[in-house]
């Protein structure tokens, strides 16, 4: 799955460069569950809708973001939704594409695969970083950001507490591994996050999702 910056690249394109506080936040809490600890794949499937070991397809995303938008009113909480399924979307396609792509093409030694992927993936946070234009005040977005919880996945405080972790590992320059990727190539990762932004905005146009003023520049 790509880490937060992946999301936080699309979430800038789904809102024009200005993405708002708690869709960022959205944006990444699927993975919150992380802040349980030591968890089973099958608990971290649970936050992202997956059934029997496999990702929702893109109707059963959809479904359930529609369903999920209406619970509260305040903007606030509806830019959160969007985050949050815009998350899980991007794990799908990411998933069917560019993952498929490294699994396809990696010919290192087979027990290092999950090392390799983890350091360029590292890398291409940073890169990201560096590359947005916003990314000085990205992570005191994310910073204030209220936050929700979302029943009956996660917690509010579960979601705050993840987000304060990934804002310390993004701080830490200790963390860039300083390699340059083999399979994760920075335009690949910046296509597949253009692509991406566009067939979520398209999704939403199709499945008669309109609800923010002003188009898509969400609060």
């Amino acid at each position: 799955m790509p880490w937060p910056m992946v999301h936080f690249a699309i979430s800038e394109n789904l809102s024009f460069g200005d993405p708002s506080p708690n869709l960022l936040l959205g944006s990444i809490s699927p993975d919150a569950i992380h802040m349980r600890g030591q968890i089973s794949r099958e608990e971290k499937g649970v936050t992202h809708l997956v059934h029997n070991g496999k990702l929702p397809n893109k109707e059963l995303i959809m479904e359930r973001y529609r369903e999920y938008l209406p619970k509260r009113m305040e903007p606030e909480w509806k830019s959160f939704v969007v985050g949050y399924f815009s998350h899980i979307y991007t794990d799908l396609r990411w998933t069917e594409t560019i993952y498929t792509d490294f699994e396809n093409n990696y010919n290192g030694d087979k027990n290092e695969i999950r090392k390799t992927y983890i350091d360029e993936v590292s890398q291409v946070e940073f890169y990201l970083l560096r590359a947005l234009e916003s990314k000085d005040k990205l992570l005191v977005k994310l910073e204030k950001a209220k936050g929700y919880s979302v029943d009956p996945f996660l917690t509010q405080l579960e979601i705050n507490q993840y987000r304060d972790c990934k804002i310390n590992w993004l701080e830490d320059l200790n963390n860039e591994p300083q390699i340059t990727p083999i399979y994760f190539k920075t335009d690949k990762v910046m296509s597949f996050i253009r692509e991406t932004a566009k067939e979520f905005l398209y999704l939403n146009k199709e499945w008669n999702i309109e609800c923010f003023e002003d188009g898509w520049n969400i609060s």
